[in-house]
């Protein structure tokens, strides 16, 4: 049962479609590797109106109804870590003042801007998945993001700032990189086939080693850039699908 359990965990933490509760620290870092899977639940419900036809001949509509349905269901937790780690890099700041900024509960200038870009990005690349007929890939956006968010973590385990973003850090294990990877895989050929997956993993990279970067520059790597990287994640793999089709 302890997989069931690890999934309910990461459903409960991450989204709202698992059963919300209290997690100590060791049972959201066994919850890491099942970050893809909770995407792949995120991204089925934002594609299923376009899968069943909702809006058909829409998608512009289709795909503001996907941006809003994965806003709801993750309460835009990873939206925030993108915004925080933009004022944070745009500040140009560095060591402590680099964190205040980032941890600071008010969105700056560059956070408003990496908004505006990346939800309008979202927007525009979900309207050519749904106006392709491929709500797969609108769906595997989701998965590949966070397995991105995974690998990340992993490079990224010997940065950890104090905060949640240690626990799921300490997760980030060999073992959960490998389960994390075969998910992606597994629902990437499924959902939308080799190549569109192939083109979206290669534009993962320099986003992870970008971040990663980033991180290291600043002596630490929280939650937020986990956050970060899911958006920046299901961006490529959109952007993937694009340049493939």
């Amino acid at each position: 049962m302890r997989p069931v359990h690890d999934l309910l965990t990461a459903l409960g933490f991450m989204t709202r479609l698992g059963p919300a509760r209290a997690a100590t620290a060791e049972e959201i870092g066994a919850a890491m590797a099942w970050l893809p899977v909770t995407g792949l639940a995120v991204g089925l419900l934002a594609a299923a109106p376009a899968y069943f036809g909702l809006f058909a001949g829409r998608p512009w509509v289709q795909a503001l109804v996907g941006v809003c349905l994965s806003v709801w269901a993750t309460r835009a937790l990873h939206w925030d870590g993108w915004a925080d780690v933009w004022d944070g890099w745009g500040s140009g700041a560095t060591g402590e003042r680099f964190w205040e900024i980032v941890k600071d509960s008010r969105v700056g200038a560059f956070g408003v801007l990496g908004l505006v870009l990346g939800v309008g990005a979202q927007l525009v690349l979900l309207r050519e998945a749904f106006a392709a007929g491929a709500p797969g890939a609108a769906a595997f956006c989701c998965v590949l993001g966070r397995g991105a968010a995974v690998v990340l973590a992993a490079l990224g385990r010997d940065l950890a700032r104090p905060g949640l973003g240690r626990a799921f850090l300490a997760g980030a294990t060999g073992g959960a990189v490998a389960f994390a990877a075969g998910a992606c895989l597994a629902c990437g050929l499924w959902l939308e086939g080799g190549v569109p997956l192939a083109a979206g993993a290669a534009l993962c990279v320099p986003l992870v080693w970008g971040l990663l970067a980033l991180a290291r520059r600043q002596g630490a790597l929280n939650g937020d850039f986990l956050g970060c990287c899911i958006v920046g994640g299901e961006l490529a793999a959109l952007f993937g699908f694009a340049l493939a089709g």
